[in-house]
């Protein structure tokens, strides 16, 4: 047998050699490269997640859920005051005011603790009672002049108008005509001053000189907040509905902003826009307060026949019968 033949043919040729070497380094390296990019893809797509951009496409919820709008609670009870307490409702946006004027000061106005209920004048007692029947959303934190029946309905509000000047210290500007034949200017300043009023019949005078000839004894002068409690006590001993408009003009239903006073005769009890919003239609909801007759702690009305927009309300059915004033 030939020996030679089986040499040759176990024989493998060195070019043969290399290329089975280069083939199973390409292997290697084809696998070394797919276990690499597979570890650091799921690397990236843990970091994603963690920081909440994963963007990879889930086989189990394929259609992304929609972005939902956050829908504001219309009264939030822990707020304190009639702007955070009073959300306007979904597709509203609250009316722009100056800062400084009087809607801006009613629209911040204090509130005391949403379950709180307005104190009331009771006749028959003489004294304060909680008046749980009044439709109440809120009550502004603002106490009665004093325990008699003088800050009723119409005297409400000119409280409301008078704490606003004397807190921005517009002295000068706190004046109110009273309910005298003929109408009597009764102004702070001059009150500040010492001057007290003398009522004759239905007539009433100032009394700058105080002697034997009058009843004025140890008169207190100046702004402090006591005087003007007093000053605004005898203001409204000389009050009422009737006299409120003397103190008002007329405004139009299309220039109605917060601060103006809405009055229907038939209720004979004003209420006040407190804030106001408008849609992109340019419909108008507001928030209302009012005192009450016999008197009571001013309070926010509430909206008895639509309780979704409680206690927002709709302008345009508030108005008839109305006639709209606004302070001077």
């Amino acid at each position: 047998m030939n020996n030679d033949f089986y040499e040759k043919k176990s024989g493998v040729p060195l070019v043969n050699k290399i290329l089975m070497v280069a083939s199973v380094l390409c292997v290697c390296a084809t696998i070394v490269v797919f276990i690499f990019f597979n570890k650091h893809q799921k690397n990236k797509n843990n970091t994603n997640r963690e920081n909440g951009t994963d963007n990879s496409v889930s086989d189990t919820n394929p259609t992304a859920e929609p972005t939902q709008s956050i829908v504001l609670d219309v009264i939030v009870p822990a707020e304190k005051t009639i702007a955070t307490r009073f959300n306007p409702p979904s597709g509203y946006t609250r009316s722009t005011l100056s800062g400084g004027s009087f809607g801006d000061y009613l629209r911040n106005f204090d509130l005391r603790e949403y379950s709180a209920k307005p104190l009331a004048y009771d006749t028959t007692t003489k004294t304060q009672i909680t008046n749980d029947t009044l439709p109440s959303v809120s009550v502004l934190d603002l106490d009665l002049i004093n325990k008699t029946n003088l800050q009723e309905a119409s005297n409400s509000l000119i409280r409301l108008y008078a704490e606003y000047l004397y807190g921005q210290n517009r002295f000068n500007d706190i004046s109110f005509n009273l309910l005298t034949t003929p109408v009597f200017k009764c102004d702070f300043k001059t009150w500040s001053e010492g001057g007290r009023l003398i009522q004759e019949n239905n007539s009433i005078t100032w009394c700058i000189e105080h002697g034997d000839h009058c009843t004025h004894k140890d008169v207190d002068t100046g702004t402090a907040y006591g005087v003007f409690k007093y000053y605004l006590q005898n203001v409204m001993l000389h009050s009422n509905v009737s006299s409120l408009p003397s103190n008002m003009k007329t405004v139009q239903l299309n220039d109605l902003t917060v601060g103006d006073v809405i009055y229907h005769a038939d209720s004979n009890i004003p209420e006040i826009i407190v804030d106001m919003a408008e849609d992109s239609s340019g419909n108008k909801i507001c928030i209302l307060a009012r005192g009450g007759t016999p008197a009571s702690e001013i309070y926010i009305v509430r909206n008895e026949s639509n309780t979704d927009l409680n206690p927002w309300h709709e302008v345009n059915k508030l108005l008839a019968g109305a006639t709209f004033y606004r302070f001077k």
